[in-house]
């Protein structure tokens, strides 16, 4: 067999690169498996144990449905209240819920004043626009605190709203922002030569383009604020949101009654991205 008859050099170099994209793309496949992995398999074991038929949460000694019979009966499971963790679910949505309404306005608002208007010093004000985002929790939290102070504000849940809606509106500005740089103005300019007026032309061109970013800003800054503990600890006086109740709960251990708490709350946000992405599909 002569060299003329075997593969050319070009031809053993496009063989070895589809080897080495075979296997790299097992090998992604195989990275992609663990990431999920590590992401979703504390999350099944928090639910699996909500069923563990035993006061200690990570010993398992069977199946049972004891723990959520029991608060929904409004009965005290292994340490933790009902009626004070539905308390803190309440504060915790009050808060989330007013940060996403101002939120989305306001967020809207300024995404459309740095993406559609030039003035003097833009650069440091969209400098200021990111800072809530970037600067530390416990920087934002003490800082926060001290402004209340000096107002002369009590802490309550009406100072943590105010302090959720200041890192709210930044999320959903540059989510907003992000959209409207792929936005054609076009499209605006032609819906009013055909006679729309400035509202008529966002109600029905502008906003069905940029609704997916006013969604997914809201629905970031829905989970930050109902998540966030940091500021919310400094700001929040006596009362009790869930992420603070939860941290009190396991200073003192996990128990199933968390772990009952902690599936709920799963559900239902489940519930609510379903229900999101549900209102996303047809154009209001």
């Amino acid at each position: 067999m002569s060299l003329a008859d075997g593969p050319s050099f070009l031809q053993r170099v496009r063989r070895a690169r589809s080897r080495v994209f075979e296997y790299g793309t097992v090998a992604l496949a195989f990275q992609a498996l663990l990431v999920y992995l590590f992401l979703y398999v504390p999350i099944a074991v928090v639910i699996a144990l909500s069923f563990n038929d035993s006061r200690h949460a990570v010993v398992w000694q069977g199946l049972t449905t004891e723990w959520y019979e029991a608060l929904l009966a409004g009965e005290t499971i292994a340490r933790v209240n009902p009626d004070a963790a539905f308390q803190s679910l309440v504060y915790s949505i009050e808060i989330a819920a007013v940060t996403v309404l101002v939120s989305a306005v306001f967020g809207t608002m300024l995404a459309f004043a740095l993406d559609r208007y030039d003035f003097p010093g833009k650069g440091l004000f969209v400098g200021l626009v990111y800072m809530p985002i970037i600067i530390p929790s416990i920087v934002m939290g003490i800082s926060l605190l001290l402004f209340f102070n000096i107002v002369g504000m009590t802490l309550g849940i009406q100072t943590a709203m105010i302090a959720h809606i200041a890192f709210g509106i930044s999320f959903v500005a540059v989510v907003v922002a992000a959209r409207l740089q792929s936005f054609d103005q076009t499209l605006e300019e032609a819906a009013m030569d055909l006679g729309a007026n400035e509202l008529e032309t966002f109600r029905y061109v502008t906003f069905p383009v940029i609704k997916p970013g006013v969604i997914a800003g809201s629905l970031l800054a829905f989970a930050m604020s109902f998540d966030d503990f940091v500021v919310t600890f400094f700001v929040i006086g006596r009362d009790n949101t869930l992420p603070i109740f939860f941290f009190s709960m396991v200073r003192q251990g996990i128990s199933p009654g968390v772990n009952v708490i902690a599936s709920l709350i799963l559900i239902v946000t489940l519930l609510v991205v379903a229900l999101a992405q549900w209102i996303e599909g047809p154009v209001w």
